[in-house]
């Protein structure tokens, strides 16, 4: 009888696991040890908590680094060096598997929605969404495609506008283009950039992580945000590399995929993985 095959998915987590069983099996050091993480911005929270949660359990110290995932996966590219790496894709983790620097192959462990937030006065609402972004007075912000994930999914959502209306797709990306630039200083060391640019009125509307979308209204009251409209959906799925083979680094990369990482996960917005996507 011929033996089933694992799924991808599958047997990358099993790969995963069998490593980190033997990582586990290894005493436990007295001191700390560091693990870097290279991260996506959107996981500033995830990787906090971890390493609030984790690191004493597994005598870790986290040292951590955010930014764009393609931008930091091309920092590892060019021979930067962190044990984890936690991207807002699953592409640029696959890219590093590709190249040969990952110890376990690259695995999915939490996905993401895209929100709309714009403010009040702009009207922008799920029924008229595609008229008002297209609308002249209306200012979109998008992050940068490669650099950033969040660039690149905002990019599907408006290519999936232009299958809906041939043309807005080119028209939104100008606008889109136009807020990549703009660097509004935050007012305070707690304000996010993001808030920034609403607060100093240069944008209207933002395509964003929900995930992120809920600390912007509670910086910015006069926003609103919904969820972008299934249709165009682009179903944001976040990957792990792991780079090291430090034990400790298969230990956290394990507690992330553990019920209590994908807990974390879930109580920073996130979409953990055991969680059925609607």
């Amino acid at each position: 009888m011929a033996r089933k095959r694992l799924s991808r998915p599958l047997w990358a987590l099993s790969c995963v696991v069998a490593w980190g069983a033997a990582a586990w099996s290894v005493a436990t050091p007295a001191a700390a040890v560091t693990i870097s993480i290279y991260a996506a911005g959107s996981l500033r929270g995830v990787v906090s908590e971890l390493a609030k949660e984790a690191g004493p359990l597994l005598h870790i110290q986290v040292k951590s680094s955010f930014g764009g995932s393609g931008s930091l996966r091309e920092r590892i590219e060019k021979g930067d060096s962190p044990d984890l790496f936690m991207s807002a894709d699953v592409g640029s983790p696959s890219k590093l598997e590709a190249e040969g620097r990952t110890v376990v192959p690259a695995i999915a462990f939490a996905r993401n929605r895209m929100c709309f937030v714009s403010r009040r006065s702009a009207g922008i609402t799920p029924e008229n969404l595609i008229d008002r972004l297209l609308a002249q007075d209306v200012r979109l912000k998008t992050s940068t495609p490669v650099a950033d994930p969040g660039g690149d999914y905002a990019w599907t959502i408006l290519n999936r506008i232009d299958a809906l209306r041939p043309g807005a797709g080119a028209i939104l990306k100008r606008k889109a283009r136009a807020s990549m630039n703009l660097k509004a200083t935050p007012a305070s060391p707690n304000e996010s950039r993001a808030a920034a640019l609403f607060l100093s009125n240069e944008i209207d509307v933002s395509i964003t992580y929900c995930s992120g979308a809920t600390g912007l209204l509670k910086e910015v009251p006069e926003l609103t945000s919904f969820v972008v409209p299934p249709r165009l959906d682009p179903h944001p799925l976040y990957g792990l590399a792991v780079l090291s083979s430090k034990p400790e680094a298969l230990r956290l990369a394990l507690y992330l995929l553990s019920e209590k990482g994908q807990a974390i996960i879930a109580r920073e917005g996130l979409v953990p993985l055991t969680k059925a996507q609607r």
